[in-house]
């Protein structure tokens, strides 16, 4: 769930994903490309609230502004298109580390599709889909036992804060504030 009431809106939503990769061309013209760390996401979004909810906005920043995480719906962008209709779960253990996730014959999402297990809320995206297995991007940070729930529906991060935000607002009858938030990986 959100952290923010409808007394708060949230506009101007960028999420990105921060994907640390090398890429090299050899002699022979061959191009090697390699991930060289964590894949993560950032939002920067915008909030707007009347003055009489300025409270709610000095409550989050008291909350949050020193590192605490919180979750927020990546809105649109984590919202689930495609045909599944069906609870979808790992029908085998999966050692963090691993990238493949076997499931149920006729249970997996189209590829592209942004997922999250019931045991972390790290957000994974589905690279491949094919013979009962999900192939994931970035590789598990957690296990996933037998049996475990995938979400795809409704994806919510959860971030944190960034030190760099600029924490001044103008006061006036409607109040605006730019914010960056990074994904926490526990």
């Amino acid at each position: 769930m959100s952290v923010f009431t409808n007394n708060i809106k949230l506009s101007d939503v960028q999420v990105t994903s921060n994907e640390p990769i090398f890429s090299n061309q050899s002699w022979t013209g061959v191009i090697h490309t390699r991930s060289t760390g964590i894949q993560y996401y950032t939002i920067q979004f915008t909030m707007q609230f009347e003055k009489k909810y300025l409270q709610e906005y000095n409550a989050f920043i008291a909350q949050y502004s020193q590192g605490a995480p919180f979750n927020l719906s990546l809105g649109f962008y984590g919202n689930y298109l495609g045909t599944q209709t069906k609870s979808i779960q790992a029908t085998a253990a999966s050692a963090k580390g691993a990238y493949q996730i076997l499931v149920a014959s006729g249970y997996t999402v189209e590829v592209g599709t942004l997922i999250q297990f019931s045991n972390h809320k790290k957000i994974y995206r589905v690279i491949s889909n094919s013979n009962n297995v999900l192939s994931i991007f970035p590789n598990l940070r957690q296990n996933v036992v037998i049996g475990e729930i995938i979400k795809y529906k409704g994806i919510e991060g959860q971030f944190m804060l960034n030190n760099d935000n600029d924490y001044s607002l103008n006061v006036g009858n409607a109040m605006s504030i730019q914010l960056k938030a990074t994904e926490y990986l526990q």
